[in-house]
């Protein structure tokens, strides 16, 4: 895309949505938020100067936003709203279930933390990614109730 050809798309179109009269967008843009379009540019193995984004992609990251905000309010809501939780000295996973998500976790992070070290900024997203929803998600809250 070029400024000079006209066929850039204004970042705060992808953020809060927009009607556009170009084929490309027949029904226009649909509102993907700020945390949506930092993912996807996040997310870009990039080795220029120049990103192609997709507007799907920030799409794809606005759902993956809504699916971080859904996980922690059922989270909070199983915990109920007095709980209290332990130092993390004091906390001793005693359940499989527990104990497997949090290597998952420890794995995540230690891949985060070796990508974020070598500017891979789009692994660190990646790593992030995958354990949120593969791990997490898909695994530990839909394997039983919280135990947290």
């Amino acid at each position: 895309m070029s400024k000079s050809l006209g066929n850039v798309i204004d970042p705060r179109d992808v953020i809060a949505g927009a009607t556009l009269p170009r084929r490309q967008f027949p029904h226009g843009i649909p509102e993907c938020g700020t945390d949506a379009l930092r993912m996807a540019l996040c997310s870009h193995n990039v080795h220029g100067d120049d990103i192609r984004l997709d507007v799907g992609t920030a799409l794809s990251y606005r759902h993956f936003c809504n699916k971080i905000w859904n996980a922690v309010k059922f989270v909070l809501a199983a915990l109920g709203p007095d709980f209290v939780p332990h130092p993390p000295e004091e906390t001793v996973p005693q359940h499989p279930m527990d104990r497997w998500v949090l290597s998952r976790l420890a794995q995540a992070v230690g891949e985060c933390g070796r990508r974020m070290e070598a500017l891979e900024v789009h692994g660190a997203v990646a790593a992030i990614h995958h354990f949120w929803l593969r791990s997490f998600c898909d695994v530990y809250l839909v394997g039983g109730p919280v135990r947290l």
